[in-house]
């Protein structure tokens, strides 16, 4: 697990919120916005990484906070076993094997072990704040007058739109399946996933539900 991708896999091709989130030592890292408190693992690579000849590298994780989808390479405080999609607390009250928070990533950025796991990593964070994103079908709104924030979700047309616009002010949707049941369509969380990967490869002009990637303080980088 851990091997650097090859330069002839083909991966994707490499807007504005502010982005609260420092780079730094987990003890200086300041509650914000945009701040991660856990991360999935994605991979976790013992030795490091590169080609450096030296004696001690430290180990590092590729991980993937669990509220706003941040890539990030961390550092441990030793060696141990960081199985993938284990979650890990960087900051709070609890005890975390999590030295460093070292620098944002790209999806280009990940090993071949972290991009082949980003999708269930993201679904299983999807499922687990099932209520975060049902909050959103509810309380989407416009972003301009031609176009609104639920038509940014792949799948979802002008006409489907309308259908949750009126569904919803009936009663408050209350779930993925109700969602599906009431409006007819089917698999929100395969329709959420592929909006949340196209804002991680930084494709698109409006962030619903992933931090921004530029920077803001000399202090991310």
């Amino acid at each position: 697990m851990g091997n650097n991708r090859q330069p002839g896999n083909k991966r994707p091709e490499k807007t504005n919120e502010n982005d609260d989130f420092i780079i730094g030592a987990v003890t200086h890292i300041r509650q914000s916005k945009k701040v991660e408190s856990r991360i999935y693992v994605l991979d976790y690579l013992p030795e490091g990484k590169g080609f450096s000849q030296a004696k001690q590298r430290e180990p590092i994780i590729q991980g993937i906070g669990t509220t706003w989808f941040t890539l990030l390479e961390l550092t441990t405080e030793r060696r141990g076993n960081y199985p993938q999609f284990e979650e890990m607390v960087i900051q709070g009250e609890e005890k975390s094997p999590i030295k460093q928070v070292k620098r944002r990533l790209s999806i280009d950025d990940l090993t071949n072990t972290g991009y082949q796991s980003l999708e269930d990593a993201v679904l299983k964070i999807i499922s687990k704040n099932e209520k975060r994103f049902v909050s959103f079908f509810n309380k989407a709104q416009p972003i301009t007058n031609r176009i609104h924030s639920l038509q940014l979700i792949p799948g979802i047309g002008k006409k489907l739109m309308w259908e949750i616009l009126e569904t919803r002010k009936g009663m408050p949707f209350v779930s993925f399946s109700d969602i599906e049941e009431r409006v007819k369509i089917s698999d929100i969380r395969k329709m959420v996933l592929n909006r949340i990967l196209q804002e991680l490869k930084e494709e698109e002009k409006h962030r619903l539900f992933t931090a921004s990637k530029e920077p803001t303080s000399k202090r991310q980088y």
